[in-house]
């Protein structure tokens, strides 16, 4: 009787194939981080343009709704600031005293934290240090004017946003280069 042999298939990689993996998982990854990288902070622009947006929003809808001033302002600590930038932080508030100032007949409406990281918000002259919108809903511009709010990220090779609020009330987001 003659004996055969199996021979059994045995499962693994072999060397050669576990390096050359990884040779190409290494070369997706060199690829993909600073492409991520890039991802996240443009998520991060868009999110804090969108709460900019919003606060402009807010007040605009607010001082509709209450028939009387409200005004949104750079805020450090609770406070309106005529120091400082943007970035420190901005407050929603009805605005019941001197424009733009946070005094005792104002009532706090909403509060925004300071931007994270190396990220500025930076306004024209006409919005330096607040803006202020009237019960019927336009803001403190001139006819044909317009304030803008620019966002960026204080990186290099990623879009910053710009926040344009015009003489009619609308405030919109673009794109824009930083310096």
């Amino acid at each position: 009787m003659e004996k055969l042999h199996t021979t059994r298939m045995r499962s693994g990689f072999t060397l050669i194939e576990l390096l050359v993996t990884m040779a190409v998982a290494a070369i997706l990854v060199t690829v993909a981080v600073p492409n991520y990288q890039n991802f996240v902070l443009n998520s991060r622009m868009s999110s804090k343009s969108n709460d900019v947006l919003s606060a402009l929003q807010l007040a605009r809808s607010e001082a509709v709704k209450r028939n009387a001033r409200v005004s949104v302002c750079k805020s450090a600590g609770g406070a309106c600031t005529a120091g400082g930038t943007w970035a420190q932080g901005w407050m929603v508030f009805v605005d019941g005293g001197v424009a733009g100032t946070l005094d005792g007949a104002d009532q706090p409406i909403q509060m925004y934290p300071a931007l994270p990281g190396t990220s500025t918000l930076a306004a024209t002259a006409n919005a330096s240090n607040f803006m202020s919108y009237q019960p019927n809903g336009l803001p403190n511009l001139a006819v044909g004017t317009s304030a803008t709010l620019t966002l960026c990220p204080g990186v290099t090779g990623v879009m910053g946003r710009q926040i344009e609020i015009i003489s009619a009330g609308r405030a919109h987001i673009s794109p824009t280069a930083c310096p």
